[in-house]
């Protein structure tokens, strides 16, 4: 081998995460790039039209709901509307952005569990799998969907609470908030958290709706309903009055889709039963005097509660599981375990995405991902109570009998 040959392989490998970091980006984008003119039902009837009529009125179509996104998703259709850029274009590029600020989110936690730089193997192999996952490039390029940016949010929160840093990650929270509803399915790992370790304040909750209010408030000034900042949210919960919409949970044996004979009795039900489980998991929490500290085990508690949500919540949409998908590739790139796990999450959700953006046909039935779905979530709750609850015992049963 010559001299020159030598140099240009000691500088591949010096520089061989900075290689990958760009080979990845650029394979990232070109994929999105590939998607950028499909448009989805979702975008004709209703993301487009709202982008049309926020243009069209203006600053003034802030003073009314357009749509039934949050005001400061609105706030921001209408700085899109500003831009040389049509709607299509605007949504997805919005969307895009946040993917590749998710996908540094994620590293910088899995970075944060093995305490290495941000450009070693795992965190960058986080970043890639982010970036490159199926569903995460269909929901934005594809389906112009913004459920990255929630996400992007929550998983800043948790790299913060590992650092025991709460301020940043609880207003973190609430501008997750401000962008989706859905914020909620990680809410019982900040109560499981301030409850097991006792390094933050109840009051660190207030921060949450402080923050979303906060995102309203240029709105409000103008003259919009303050309650509307509470209203948009109380009329999602009740939006289409649908029991089952496509997430393959407990309801796909229970109930057709459109079943509202019996909806807010269904609804009931499936609000107790999810506050019954989470409740249970506080209870054993406390009882085996958990420490979330821990941050293999706060990563997995964080995955058992929103799974939980997902399954026994009612009217889950296909999309809803962006965030426990995110969680298990998290989870797999720090721990190095169940990769097999993340790899049925991400299945599951390809197929209710497939199933929406490209027809009606199924090559696997609601019914028969349903069964796939709930034998997932019996295994995360088995890890779950192994790996959390279980842990604390065996750790003080094996250090007792080598004393």
């Amino acid at each position: 081998m010559t001299k020159i040959e030598r140099k240009f392989f000691d500088l591949v490998i010096k520089y061989l995460p900075l290689i990958a970091f760009v080979v990845f980006t650029a394979l990232a984008v070109m994929l999105r790039f590939a998607c950028i003119d499909y448009e989805s039902d979702d975008f004709r009837s209703f993301l487009n039209p709202w982008f049309s009529t926020i243009g069209y009125a203006g600053l003034d179509g802030l003073k009314a709901q357009v749509g039934n996104y949050n005001i400061p998703y609105q706030i921001i259709i209408y700085l899109m509307t500003l831009t040389p850029f049509d709607a299509l274009d605007s949504y997805k590029l919005l969307s895009v952005i946040f993917d590749f600020a998710l996908a540094l989110s994620c590293a910088m936690v899995v970075k944060e569990y093995l305490k290495c730089r941000l450009f070693d193997m795992m965190p960058l192999m986080t970043y890639s799998a982010v970036l490159l996952s199926l569903t995460v490039v269909m929901n934005s390029s594809f389906w112009a969907q913004c459920d990255s940016i929630y996400t992007f949010f929550i998983a800043l929160a948790i790299y913060f609470t590992m650092r025991e840093n709460y301020l940043p990650a609880f207003a973190l929270l609430g501008a997750s908030l401000a962008f989706k509803l859905q914020m909620v399915f990680i809410l019982p790992l900040f109560l499981y958290y301030w409850a097991s370790t006792r390094k933050v304040s109840i009051l660190h909750f207030t921060v949450i709706p402080a923050v979303d209010v906060l995102m309203c408030l240029p709105v409000v000034a103008m003259g919009r309903p303050f309650q509307d900042i509470i209203k948009i949210y109380v009329d999602q919960t009740d939006y289409g009055k649908q029991i089952q919409m496509n997430y393959p949970n407990l309801y796909a044996f229970m109930c057709d889709r459109m079943n509202t004979e019996n909806y807010y009795l269904l609804k009931g039900f499936a609000v107790l039963l999810t506050l019954t489980v989470l409740a249970a998991g506080m209870f054993l929490i406390l009882r085996k005097r958990v420490d979330l500290s821990d941050n293999k085990k706060l990563l997995m508690t964080g995955i058992w509660s929103v799974f939980t949500c997902l399954m026994f919540l009612s009217s889950m949409h296909e999309r809803y599981a962006y965030l426990l998908d995110i969680l298990l590739l998290i989870y797999f790139f720090s721990t190095r375990r169940h990769p097999f796990t993340a790899v049925i999450a991400l299945m599951i959700s390809l197929r209710g995405y497939c199933f929406y953006l490209f027809g009606d046909y199924e090559v696997i039935s609601l019914g028969m991902t349903s069964i796939v779905n709930i034998g997932l979530y019996v295994w995360i709750s088995y890890l779950f109570i192994k790996e959390v609850l279980l842990d604390q015992e065996v750790r003080f049963l094996q250090k007792t009998a080598s004393e």
